[in-house]
């Protein structure tokens, strides 16, 4: 389904029934790369899968992408579908929108958990970070001929300009909070248990030998952990 938030056409899928349960892809992914997700979590959870503004079937509109912008998005679409709380689960990029949803609105929050998201752009390990700077560089090279690197330039910019979320404002999320990150991922390890500490009630799941492609490297496990965790946070909305 399709839903007009502000200047784009947001796509989005709908599962099974109970407590709201949000989930955001990463970068240059769509809804379907949350499947594991929704497979295991649509029978006791109202599953809403979204493609992020610039993702999959949703628009990109006329703004640059921004994580602000996006939460944004995700804030509205729950307004519009009479969703008042929900858990929210993002996977890289999206794990940073549900940072920005919950410093934004810290009340819509049942919980929140984000696997390899960093808040800081100078937190991906150095060669990960050349190489998208390097990617980043030759699409925009290439925009001005192909709409298809335009778009590409867009969303690698979130990755190398974006973001940048203060410990002061991680504070300001209250809801009980899960990180998780592999022991190998891209993402710093000692960041994201900076990111856990400073939030207000936070906790850090570190996966031996993990990647930074959890849901394809160890879905059985990560769905397990997520489970784990949603069920101390279930509140009856």
């Amino acid at each position: 389904m399709k839903v007009r938030i502000k200047d784009v056409d947001l796509f989005y899928e709908s599962y099974g029934h109970g407590e709201p349960l949000l989930l955001l892809h990463g970068n240059g992914q769509n809804h379907e790369a949350m499947r594991s997700l929704i497979a295991y979590f649509e029978a006791d959870y109202h599953v809403i899968a979204v493609d992020s503004r610039g993702h999959g079937n949703s628009s990109f509109g006329e703004k640059p992408l921004s994580f602000a912008e996006m939460a944004d998005d995700m804030l509205v679409l729950l307004d519009k579908l009479g969703i008042r709380q929900t858990h929210v689960v993002g996977y890289s990029d999206g794990g940073i929108i549900a940072l920005s949803m919950a410093i934004k609105q810290p009340e819509r929050l049942l919980s929140s958990v984000v696997i390899g998201a960093n808040y800081d752009a100078d937190q991906i390990r150095f060669l990960s970070s050349l190489l998208g700077r390097i990617g980043y560089l030759g699409a925009k090279l290439l925009a001005p001929i192909s709409s298809v690197f335009d778009r590409l330039k867009r969303r690698l910019a979130l990755n190398v300009f974006e973001p940048h979320i203060e410990e002061t404002e991680l504070k300001m999320i209250r809801a009980p909070f899960l990180a998780i990150v592999g022991q190998l991922d891209v993402i710093s390890v000692k960041e994201t248990k900076k990111m856990a500490a400073a939030v207000q009630n936070g906790e850090v799941e570190v996966i031996s030998r993990g990647l930074h492609f959890l849901l394809k490297q160890a879905p059985e496990r990560i769905n397990k952990i997520i489970a784990s965790f949603l069920k101390k946070h279930t509140m009856g909305v």
